[in-house]
């Protein structure tokens, strides 16, 4: 199954991880529709993917399938 980076916020005290690609691509939708962006969730990815507060921001939730690097 394919994963997706998640880069880890100190101010949550959340390390590193990844997600499924399916949730990442659900954080992507979000995050396209408020910034409109150049950016595919791909190419999100490859910059090292969303950080674990924005997860939250975009998600409107905890991440269902975070898990630790």
């Amino acid at each position: 199954m394919k994963r997706a980076p998640v880069q880890g916020t100190r101010r949550l005290n959340k390390p590193p991880g990844t997600i499924s690609w399916e949730e990442h691509v659900k954080a992507w939708e979000a995050y396209n529709a408020k910034y409109h962006s150049h950016q595919d969730a791909d190419r999100i990815a490859e910059r090292g993917g969303f950080d674990y507060a924005e997860l939250l921001e975009f998600l409107g939730r905890e991440p269902e399938t975070w898990s630790q690097r």
